[in-house]
């Protein structure tokens, strides 16, 4: 959490419910910024580098772009993993930067995988001053440069980490790779129907319903020149990709405020092949893995068990086991 004032609260301690509560135990930092300023932001922001989560990394460059390269940990089944040549992109979201996935990297890192966190052109973390966001409809190009830099160092099967914004930059650049080296998606409060999304949260402001639906399609209308258009038939979770043809986990908290998670239930219910849905009681936005970490990290490595990711034995005849 953080103070309006500055100042910053870690609270990783579990849980305790008191009535309509949930409260967690401050671990580090002083909460005399977020009592004085009277509240405070809810953030997943707990380090700026790997070396924060006990993590080596390399320090790259993909097109200009930093990213992260963070190898495999040694469990009993890293060398399985290894030979399968596993790698997990980890896509952050809107208004954000890469270190905020480094929450992810543990769960994959204990199966050996190896992590690649990219940043796009409107990263936060991209010097001098990055882009305005354009919903995916260019920084999908990034993502797809980072798939070639895994693929052209050894990667075979790439298994992607799309958080909010990032789950549908995920998608497309999925779509749009052409080849079968994608081994699986993983998403993370997932903004995927931006139209619904965006009427959602001006639904939440008090507007009517007929300006709150009509008013995400007037965005083009207000771009700036050159500003590439947001094509919503092009988007994935819209219309898009209406059926996804790979295996898919969505992870979800109840209490998210900017993507309802009720959005997430029904994209997972309406897909013709199962996705594995886990919902996380009481989490915000991006913050599932905050809420409960055990619960994160053992869901998403039965879930890539269960694909035999980690075995070298990921196919097709596994997707009837992600349900």
């Amino acid at each position: 959490m953080h103070a309006p004032s500055g100042g910053d609260l870690v609270v990783l301690a579990p849980p305790r419910i008191s009535g309509n509560l949930l409260r967690r135990t401050v671990e580090r930092g002083s909460a005399a910024g977020i009592v004085r300023d009277g509240g405070g932001q809810l953030s997943g922001y707990l380090g700026e580098s790997p070396a924060d989560f006990g993590h080596p990394g390399e320090d790259v460059w993909i097109k200009g772009l930093p990213a992260w390269v963070i190898p495999p940990a040694a469990p009993a089944e890293a060398d399985a993993a290894k030979a399968s040549g596993v790698w997990v992109i980890h896509v952050h979201g809107l208004g954000s930067s890469r270190s905020r996935c480094l929450r992810g990297v543990e769960a994959f890192a204990g199966l050996g995988f190896t992590s690649l966190i990219p940043s796009y052109r409107t990263s936060l973390d991209v010097a001098p001053e990055p882009e305005p966001s354009h919903l995916g409809a260019s920084e999908w190009r990034d993502i797809e440069a980072a798939r070639h830099y895994a693929m052209d160092r050894g990667a075979r099967r790439i298994l992607f980490v799309g958080w909010s914004l990032g789950a549908s930059i995920a998608l497309r650049t999925i779509a749009q790779a052409g080849d079968s080296s994608t081994a699986g998606a993983v998403l993370v409060s997932p903004a995927l129907d931006w139209p619904a999304i965006i009427s959602a949260q001006l639904r939440g402001m008090g507007f009517p319903r007929i300006i709150a639906q009509g008013l995400p399609h007037t965005l083009n209308l207000m771009r700036f020149r050159g500003e590439p258009v947001i094509r919503w038939k092009e988007m994935p979770g819209t219309y898009m990709q209406k059926h996804l043809t790979l295996p898919t986990m969505i992870l979800h908290g109840s209490d998210d405020q900017s993507v309802p998670v009720e959005l997430s239930r029904s994209f997972a219910a309406s897909q013709k092949q199962p996705v594995e849905f886990v919902e996380f009681a009481g989490a915000h936005h991006t913050l599932e893995w905050n809420s409960a970490p055990q619960l994160w990290n053992q869901s998403v490595q039965a879930w890539c068990r269960s694909l035999g990711l980690n075995t070298g034995e990921d196919s097709i005849d596994h997707l009837s086991e992600a349900k």
